[in-house]
Order: C-alpha cells, then sequence, then structure tokens
C-alpha cells in the first residue's frame, strides 16, 4: 500500500493513518473552522459518517492530534467511491500528509471493489485541484452555484486500480 511506504514527517514525527473514531470529531470539527468558511460538516455529518455510513473515514494523526482526515462513500449498486470531504489543517500543510491520506482512501476504495472515486472540488481552490490532478483526477463536469456562495465546484474522476 502506498501510504505505507511513503513516510511523511509532521513536526518532525511520522503521521500515522488510521480510521476515525468518535472521539476525534472535535478536533476533525476544527479542522473544518479553519479550512472552509461555509459548507462545513456538522458534529452529526461526522458522527454518521464514522459510526453509521457505508464508507472509510481516515485521519492523519501527528503527534496524537488528527491534522488531516477524508471521508469516502460507497454505494449500493455502483462501483464509484465518492470523497465527500477531505481537510488538512492548515499548519500542517505542505508536508506530504494530503497526498498520503488521498493515497490510502483511494486504496481503501480500490479494496472495497471500487472501479473509479469521484469528488467536488471549488472552482477556485488552486491547491486543491493540484492535489488532485497531480494523483491522476480528470474533470469530466462542472456544477454551477454549487456551493453556498455560489461557487461552482469541478466535478472529477480517477479510475482506481
Amino acid at each position: 500500500m502506498r501510504h505505507e511506504i511513503d513516510p511523511v514527517h509532521c513536526d518532525a514525527a511520522s503521521a500515522g493513518l488510521r480510521p476515525a473514531e468518535a472521539s476525534d470529531i472535535p478536533a476533525l470539527l476544527a479542522i473544518e473552522e479553519q479550512c472552509f468558511p461555509t459548507d462545513r460538516m456538522t458534529r452529526r455529518n461526522f458522527r454518521y459518517a464514522i459510526l453509521q455510513a457505508k464508507g472509510v473515514v481516515l485521519v492523519a494523526d501527528c503527534q496524537g492530534c488528527p491534522a488531516a482526515y477524508g471521508v469516502v462513500g460507497f454505494h449500493a449498486g455502483t462501483r464509484l467511491a465518492r470523497l465527500t470531504s477531505f481537510a488538512v489543517d492548515p499548519a500542517h500543510r505542505g508536508q506530504g500528509v494530503a497526498r498520503r491520506l488521498l493515497a490510502a482512501l483511494e486504496d481503501a476504495a480500490a479494496a472495497h471493489g471500487c472501479r473509479a472515486m469521484r469528488l467536488e472540488v471549488r472552482q477556485d481552490n488552486a491547491a486543491a485541484i493540484g492535489l488532485y490532478t497531480a494523483a491522476g483526477y480528470r474533470c469530466f463536469d462542472t456544477y454551477p452555484a454549487y456551493y453556498e456562495d455560489d461557487m461552482a465546484a469541478l466535478r472529477l474522476e480517477k479510475p482506481l486500480p
């Protein structure tokens, strides 16, 4: 698995990737607040994703505290996974945490039998678009006025092995 052989340093310590737990929710909400001015996941959204949803929620753990997270949903009747939320604490950006976490989420989706991963990203989020395109995602559509502030979303997809 790519994320286990690609070490990432996070404040001089390796980031560990693990499934999110309900006890992580306060830290995940704090990351949401720092990363997104609108369209945030709520405590209820995180609780459902972690405890009940068909999918995976992974956390990049740096020194015992979540520094990033990703939420992927698996839907019955389709071989598509959907990355529904992905964020990295600003203090941990630029260290490879996002790249490593995204690879782990893709591996989890492929292990579940998914053949592709899809996501939506704000049209003005150049850093996220750069991450996704460097990882092999390609734009296949646009949703106009997708976000609360009427910003359009690019729809991206990547085939999985």
